[in-house]
């Protein structure tokens, strides 16, 4: 971005972020702007998002929100869940068969059902993590959506796909060309038995076989206006101008209007032009919740002074539209009317409402965003040709390509009309032909005419314009079947209207020889002609290593088989997952279908892999990479890689193999998606700095206290039902077991502690095995309304009596002040479905916990309801001097007692009582939380919970969908922005594989497809350490050969003129001049006094081991050195 700043300072072009109207990147020509789209709404939204470096104390008290907002953090995560592979799979075994075959039955709607409208119902197990990102209402208008994709080239096919796994209503696949060996790089449906079949006719079955509840069908003669009018949405990727054009007026004509694009891949360049019609409501700009505020004072003022509470920053804008609620005392602002905020602070804001007359402020109330539709106006193709207005930019360094590349693409066609064909590849004769039709249609051009055309990058363009290839199709397919998305929901803002984007830095450093990009006849023949055979010869021989086969590692293992990489003798790809495929993985995780349910990720998608090419040399295996499998993927495995590719969904295995990358200086390509944002990082020894360079903040957690005694808004309340669930249903049974397994033992582990977390815990075994103890399930029922007594009314009635409600601080102030809530108990009702339901969750999975069969009658709530209605609730009475812990700085909510050790004494006894009356053997059923099966009460129970809690604190309650969401912290996922994000790595592999790139020619990058935005930089050098005439970075380690002594060590950094103080390996310090009887081990070998002190077993396979050495130059000054090896074998 400065390097960007920088050169336009010195140049006529002007670059801007124009975001308040548009969220879009937008150039302006030295001949003034172009239009801006026209835009009506009653607020102007300006995308909100998380920056890479969302540090709020770097910033001022005003800060400009621009992109570090509209961006994924750093760290943004793949959608796939992590856990006990093993747990996982012994569960999903169990019901592999059943959720098979409710997966997805054809012919049948999603679900297996209609809601009676023709519209099929949302099967939630399935597609979880979309519903995540969409929501329900766009879901359905999703299912009922009718879409045609023109032009089944690789551009078409990862369209297709996208679509499908969205789970539109239908897919119609036209095509009236035939299969050639050229197709097979880039349309992975496709294979060497479909040559000469019709491209569209080939693809139908396999793409049926993503989504059968997704109607697919083929189209294979000419397409006629009378065929588009059954569209709700249209693509065109390989159409002529002049027919695009005469289709684009037709769409915009119909009634309602058509939304089209038209999409090209050529080479490394690729464009998008999206009209969705004279009038096209967005209704969701961003995706983004509404921003909410806890308000701690209000002026009576004109303009009237909002202030929050300080413990979160405010995201809202100047502009925004906001609704109040809750307020005492100023309750004129309750009237539910939207007002406009101005002077947007991070703790305060004003509103455009003269308020001096209204009551006095008192206390309370919630300020909330309003989102408003917005209504954008699109021009039609017929007039972006002549005047294409603002070009959405990707890349900053290139500001002034979009207008090139327009003229090239509408050059490109020129050529096409004239002489029926592409240029060829490495044909003179036809680039300069292609360079002349650049330059005539520029001399036309009036407002956009350029002065000077850069003939090299319009050579390449003609040169590789045939070519569909992989990755640039896969970035594409993710990028237009988003903007399908949209175009079918109104969910987030448009592409307005053309986007052209290159990636010709990918290409070799070195000169192509014009013979060396002949095609061969080879499925590769795209590829060749466009990076030469050279270059292809050393990817079919890399050795790769992809770590994590989710969504990420699904779409990088297709994109590897077409692009060849490891399908020759000398190649090789390593894949590892430890994780088995569920349901939820079948809506991105395209290589999986239903029959594989419970199988090992890894195989199942080696196995794809390979069907797509049967060349690919795979070896899939089920280790996860981490220290403890360092013998399966030892020196000698990282030795011979050529590059790493992270397809993981957590930080902790990112910063492990960014430390094993770093080690073995191999380059590392890491990515990830979180809903429609993604992030790519490239890593490349000596150039870039590393993974682990830099870090996002730590993500703010609720204190303790807040969470279990002042809960102000729903994920409190969630994270409190979920800590209450495992504490009942999986910790406290687990205790059982341990208790009843080895009770002697257990009793030592217990007095051994002697503190109040032990005393906690034989309360809780205690009270498990005497007085909740169930023995049938009308005592589970018992069990759950007592339960309900405790929980919701009982605590609340003790935590009201101890602080009431005109309590005060030490200081006077009220306690009960913002952002704390007061509560008030819930009376139990046999008529409220509500409680009813938790009841009903809460004994069933009570008598699971404690094997008790679950009668027939149990899910019939007017039973349920019967029985409920004869428990007997004794009388609660709020006791005086009961600690409730209010610090929020505590961690424990358990306090310390000088009698603990007594009060486990005796409890020890009352259990081993207890202990007595219990059948031999007798065991309980710890139940593991699994967010993913919506028959087994979990999230019903965790929900009802919740729910409850946020009655008790006036807090807005949420379905059991959102409840999912935020208690089994699913991360959304989409797989539009997982093919973008893979579709960007593998064009930066190209760089990797081919070497010699500098720094400038790599690519990290930030995009949200939601706005839409996409930024693009190159990475950030590693900090190099000086020393006398030394250089070193991060990537740099020291090794020495031969068996040496400590004092040989010495010698050798005292030869760079640095004096070593302290010598540790691992954990142990071997050497230190702290210690004189450090000095007897001077004249030992290193490797001895490594095994003797530092326990250190050197691996037969390894020769050398490491030690890390403080350093000090002549003038006392720390000198941080590299890690040195020592090669004693």
């Amino acid at each position: 971005l400065h390097r960007a700043a920088s050169a336009t300072r010195s140049n006529a072009t002007t670059l801007r972020l124009a975001l308040p109207q548009n969220p879009s990147l937008y150039i302006r020509h030295s001949t003034g702007f172009a239009p801006k789209p026209k835009v009506t709404s009653q607020a102007t939204r300006r995308p909100q998002g998380r920056g890479r470096r969302a540090n709020p104390s770097r910033h001022s008290d005003r800060p400009h929100r621009g992109l570090r907002y509209m961006l994924p953090t750093k760290r943004a995560d793949g959608a796939e869940d992590s856990g006990d592979a093993a747990a996982k799979k012994a569960r999903v075994g169990e019901s592999s068969a059943e959720a098979g075959s409710e997966a997805m039955v054809a012919g049948e709607p999603v679900g297996g059902g209609s809601n009676g409208n023709g519209v099929a119902e949302i099967d939630e197990d399935l597609h979880s993590r979309q519903l995540a990102v969409y929501g329900r209402e766009t879901m359905r208008l999703l299912f009922a959506s009718n879409v045609l994709v023109s032009g089944l080239n690789g551009l078409g096919a990862e369209t297709a796909k996208n679509l499908a796994l969205a789970g539109v209503k239908s897919v119609t696949l036209h095509d009236v060309e035939n299969v050639d060996m050229w197709d097979l790089s880039g349309n992975f449906f496709l294979s060497e038995d479909d040559i000469g079949k019709n491209r569209a006719a080939a693809c139908v079955e396999k793409l049926q076989e993503l989504n059968n509840a997704v109607l697919v069908s083929a189209l294979t003669e000419g397409l006629t206006t009378e065929h588009l009018s059954k569209f709700q949405a249209v693509v065109f990727t390989n159409l002529s101008l002049d027919k695009a054009v005469e289709f684009n007026d037709y769409c915009r004509s119909h009634q309602p209007p058509i939304p089209f694009i038209k999409t090209e891949v050529c080479g490394l360049f690729g464009s998008v032009f999206c009209d969705f019609g004279p009038e096209f409501t967005v209704l969701d700009v961003d995706g983004e919740d509404p921003h909410t505020g806890i308000i701690a004072s209000i002026s009576n003022d004109n303009p009237a002074m909002v202030s929050c509470v300080d413990d979160e920053r405010l995201e809202f804008q100047d502009g925004d539209l906001v609704v109040f609620s809750e307020v005492s005392g100023m309750t004129e602002l309750n009237d539910g009317k939207p007002r406009k905020i101005v002077d947007a602070r991070p703790f305060s804001f004003c509103i455009e409402e003269d308020t001096r007359n209204f009551g006095i402020y008192a206390k309370g109330g919630i300020v909330t965003q309003v989102k408003e539709p917005m209504i954008l106006e699109f021009k039609s193709l017929r007039e972006c040709i002549k005047e294409p207005g603002n070009f959405l930019l990707s890349d900053f360094s290139k500001y002034q390509r979009p207008p090139l590349l327009h003229f090239a693409f509408l050059a490109l066609d020129n050529f096409r009309q004239k002489f029926g064909r592409f240029p060829v590849a490495g044909c003179d004769q036809d680039a300069r032909k292609f360079v002349e039709f650049t330059a005539s249609i520029n001399e036309a051009a009036i407002d956009y005419k350029m002065d000077e055309l850069d003939e090299k990058l319009l050579q390449h363009f003609a040169s590789g314009s045939r070519a569909v290839l992989n990755p640039m199709a896969a970035m594409f397919g993710g990028i237009v079947g988003q903007e399908l998305v949209k175009a079918c929901s109104g969910k987030f803002h448009p592409q307005y209207q053309f986007f052209y984007f290159d990636s010709l830095e990918s290409l070799p450093t070195y000169a192509l020889d014009p013979k060396d990009l002949k095609p061969l006849n080879s499925r590769y023949d795209a590829q060749i002609s466009v990076f030469g055979s050279k270059l292809q010869k050393k990817m079919r021989d890399s050795n790769i290593f992809v770590v994590g086969s989710g969504a990420l590692g699904c779409e990088f293992l297709k994109n590897f088989a077409l692009m060849g990489v490891s399908c020759g003798r000398k190649g090789k790809l390593t894949i590892t997952d430890d994780d088995v495929i569920e349901k939820s993985n079948l809506s991105r995780q395209f290589l999986f279908r239903d029959w594989n349910i419970g199988q090992a990720k890894s195989t199942v998608a080696a196995t794809a892999a390979s069907a797509i090419n049967s060349c690919l040399h795979i070896d899939a295996l089920q280790n996860r990479a981490c220290p403890e499998t360092e013998h399966v993927f030892n020196d000698a495995f990282w030795e011979g890689l050529d590059a790493v590719i992270n397809a993981l969904d957590n930080v902790n295995a990112r910063m492990y193999m960014d430390m094993r990358c770093l080690y073995f200086q191999k380059p590392l390509l890491e990515s990830g998606t979180l809903g429609p944002k993604c992030n790519t990082q490239m890593v490349i020894p000596h150039l870039t700095e590393n993974y682990g360079a830099s870090r996002d903040p730590p993500e703010k957690q609720a204190p303790m206290c807040t969470v279990h005694s002042f809960p102000h808004n729903i994920d409190h309340c969630l994270t409190w039902a979920r800590s209450e669930f495992e504490g009942l249903l999986e910790k406290t049974p687990n205790e059982v077991n341990s208790f009843m397994s080895n009770p002697a033992e257990y009793a030592a582990a217990m007095r051994k502690a002697g503190d109040a977390q032990a005393r906690e815990l034989l309360e809780r075994v205690r009270e498990c095995l005497d007085k909740e103890r169930c023995d049938k399930f009308e005592d589970c029922i018992a069990w759950a309304r007592l339960k309900f007594e405790d929980y919701f009314s009982n605590r609340v009635k003790q935590l009201t009596f101890t602080f009431p409600e005109d309590a005060a601080t030490s200081t006077g102030a009220p306690f009960w002040s913002a952002p704390k809530r007061f509560p008030r108990p819930v009376q139990f009702s046999a008529v409220d479905s509500s409680h009813i339901q938790f009841i009903l969750s809460a004994s069933i999975l009570r008598a699971v916990s404690f094997g008790i069969p679950i009668p027939d009658w149990a899910k019939n709530t007017g039973n349920l309801a019967d029985i409920v209605s004869k428990v007997a609730v004794p009388e609660f009475e709020p006791k005086s001097g009961v600690k409730i812990e209010t610090d929020e700085k505590a961690t424990n909510l358990s306090s310390a007692s000088v009698d603990d050790a007594a009060v486990i004494e005796d409890l020890l006894t009352k259990l081993e009582a207890c202990a007595k009356k219990l059948p031999s053997g007798f065991q309980m059923k710890p139940i593991q939380f699994e967010k993913d099966d919506d028959t087994n009460f979990h999230m019903d129970l965790i929900a009802g919970l919740a729910n409850m809690r946020a009655r008790n604190y006036g807090i807005q309650v949420v379905d059991k969908l959102k409840a999912k969401f935020i208690a089994g912290r699913i991360i959304p996922a989409i797989a539009t922005t997982t093919a973008m994000a893979t579709g960007l790595v593998c064009l930066e592999l190209y760089k990797v594989l081919a070497g010699d790139h500098p720094v400038e020619d790599y690519r990290n990058t930030f995009a949200n497809l939601a706005l839409p935005m996409f930024s693009m930089a190159e990475p950030v050098p590693p900090k190099e350490m000086k020393h006398q005439d030394m250089r070193w970075t991060v990537w740099d380690r020291w090794s020495i050969k031969g068996n040496i002594t400590v004092a040989e060590l010495l010698k050798w950094l005292s030869d760079k003129g640095l004096t070593a103080y302290s010598v540790s390996c691992g954990t142990s310090l071997l050497y230190n001049t702290m210690f004189p009887r450090h000095k007897d081990r001077l004249k030992r070998k290193m490797v001895d006094v490594a095994q003797e002190v530092a326990k250190v077993d050197v691996p037969a396979y390894r020769k050398h081991f490491d030690v890390v050495v403080a350093c000090e130059d002549d003038d006392g000054n720390d000198i941080d050195i590299p890690l040195i090896s020592i090669y004693f074998r």
